[in-house]
């Protein structure tokens, strides 16, 4: 058998597809780096067998593998806890650090201005004492108690941390982060007024101090604290709480009223002080005796200056019908028991007689009281509970009142207590604004329900009113739909009687023609009337010709009319 030639011998056959030919080329490419892959982890664990113990590798991979998995995944409540309050613990308690670390920073400054003229080692107890005194915490130097504190630093402090609270919490927060916020901005003051005691306790050992009350210290520094969170954290914040638990809203609304009436009625307090004090300069000049330089003078009125807003809270406390007293002597609109004064500027407000007319002085309270209410009531266009935001806001003003007469009181050395009756005080507050919030509230529940009753009939009423509205509407429409069509009539109208003159001349003149001769038509158009005459020889029969003409003319231009009166009519229609 012959062998086939090269020509005919058959050939390879080649793979058309170019993915089956990049695709045995990426197997075999695997192929070959696992088996070098291969030969490397073996010769890598022969390696490792050789150098290190039995079973060490994979021991050191499993406890790697075992804390990545715990970082990765935290097991346990407590870090489950710790990662959901976390970001919010980085939110808030960056920024309140820095808050009160700039408030330390300012004390100590303070107190370094204290040590140079007194020395540097009484700094941690200036710095001590100085916390104290923003928190309205007590002092207790040389034997002498000082409990009566003056209150302008807290209250700048109140007020500076209400603004900062109110920027930190920005314009949305979640509850969680509330709690975080509210917790850290607790927690923190109260742990550096730990640490003031600490050091004015450790201070204590050297130098004649003694350590104030904790248990009073802890409770002032938690009603200044808290007040800043609750002024900071703005009605909306509140009414949103309340609103989560399906409560109603108005206590929020009750503790506005509560402190709109104690902060006139202290601005009340402030003027008549020092009205009072104005009339008694004499007494004003004495205080100035025990000092003989220009920097004891300056230090007197400044010390002055920090104690106005405790002197107000007296005067309000004798405008509202109470007292205000100093150890033994008291001063009210219906009595006065005179003592001695401390030398301050300050103590030149308190009367030392009794004052002329002075139960008249209630009528400013009784004013105050019935304007801010009436100002707050017709402020709103609508009052939930209104009677029990009335006797709310009696209790919220007896509680603030309360706070207030007690943070601005207190023990005066040798002098005794001084500051507001708190009980009397609270009281006397809560009385002069319920009163005339029980009865404009009531006023406005009686007013709510008219109102409420007349809506109800208003109801078909403004039903009737809107339908009456469409009616006069589609009557202004078709009186516009009849306007046009007049328009249309009228400019078609002056055609229309033109043509109709013509047919009325040239209908007879046709009937006459198609009957017979031009002589009949002539007879009987002379005895027409003069109305079926031609126009322009009405008193002579029209001519046999010139009818024609007249016909056919009036014949187009009456279809031609007709046509145009009938686009007319359906623009009109259209229209409407």
């Amino acid at each position: 058998m012959n062998n086939p030639s090269d020509a005919q011998r058959p050939k390879a056959r080649r793979s058309s597809s170019r993915r089956n030919k990049g695709t045995r080329s990426v197997s075999e490419a695997r192929r070959a780096r696992a088996a070098k892959a291969g030969t490397t982890q073996a010769a890598s664990a022969q390696q490792r067998f050789v150098d290190e113990s039995h079973g060490k590798q994979s021991k050191m991979a499993s406890a790697t593998a075992r804390v990545a998995t715990e970082k990765a995944a935290p097991q346990g409540a407590w870090a489950t806890r710790w990662a959901l309050w976390k970001p919010h613990v980085k939110r808030f308690g960056i920024p309140l650090l820095i808050n009160y670390g700039v408030t330390v920073g300012i004390i100590v400054a303070c107190a370094v201005i204290i040590g140079i003229g007194a020395g540097f080692s009484r700094g941690p107890a200036a710095i001590g004492s100085l916390w104290m005194v923003l928190n309205l915490g007590s002092l207790n130097m040389t034997g002498a108690h000082l409990g009566f504190l003056p209150l302008a630093p807290a209250m700048l402090f109140v007020f500076a941390m209400s603004r900062r609270a109110t920027k930190i919490l920005g314009t949305s927060v979640s509850v969680r982060g509330l709690r975080v916020f509210i917790l850290l901005s607790l927690l923190i003051p109260l742990l550096l007024t730990v640490i003031a005691w600490l050091m004015i306790w450790d201070a204590s050992r050297v130098f004649d101090l003694a350590a104030p009350n904790l248990a009073a210290a802890l409770i002032s520094t938690l009603l200044v604290n808290g007040a800043a969170v609750v002024i900071g954290l703005r009605p909306r914040i509140w009414r949103a709480l309340l609103l989560r638990r399906d409560l109603s809203t108005w206590p929020v609304e009750a503790f506005r009223l509560a402190g709109a009436f104690l902060k006139w009625m202290t601005l009340a307090g402030l003027l008549a002080a020092v009205v009072y004090a104005l009339t008694n300069l004499s007494g004003l000049a004495d205080t100035y005796s025990i000092t003989n330089s220009l920097s004891g003078a300056i230090g007197l009125t400044l010390l002055a200056l920090l104690y106005l807003p405790n002197i107000a809270i007296g005067g309000m406390a004798v405008l509202l019908g109470g007292e205000f007293h100093v150890g033994d002597g008291a001063t009210s609109l219906f009595a006065t028991t005179n003592i001695n004064l401390p030398p301050l500027p300050i103590f030149a407000a308190i009367p030392h007689h009794p004052l002329p007319g002075g139960p008249f002085y209630l009528a400013i309270t009784a004013v105050l009281a019935v304007v801010i209410v009436h100002r707050f009531v017709k402020s709103r266009g609508f009052i939930e509970s209104p009677v029990a935001m009335a006797v709310g806001a009696g209790a919220a003003a007896a509680l603030l009142g309360y706070c207030l007469a007690w943070l601005g009181g207190g023990e005066l050395g040798v002098y005794g207590s001084a500051g507001a009756l708190e009980w009397l005080f609270a009281a006397e507050a809560a009385a002069w604004l319920m009163l005339p919030a029980l009865v404009f509230m009531v006023y406005a529940s009686r007013a709510g329900s008219t109102v409420t009753e007349d809506i109800v009939e208003y109801e078909p009423a403004a039903a009737s009113s809107a339908e009456s509205q469409v009616e006069a509407q589609t009557e202004t429409d078709a009186e516009a739909e009849s306007d046009v069509e007049a328009d249309a009539k009228s400019d078609a109208e002056p055609e229309v009687d033109a043509e109709s003159a013509e047919e009325s001349v040239a209908e007879p003149v046709a009937e006459n023609e198609t009957q017979g001769d031009e002589a009949a038509t002539a007879s009987e158009t002379a005895d027409k009337p003069e109305s079926e005459t031609t126009p322009d020889n009405p008193t002579h029969p029209a001519q046999p010709e010139e009818p024609e003409v007249e016909e056919e003319a009036s014949a187009d231009e009456s279809e031609v009319a007709s046509e145009e009166k009938k686009k007319n009519n359906e623009e009109g229609e259209e229209h409407a």
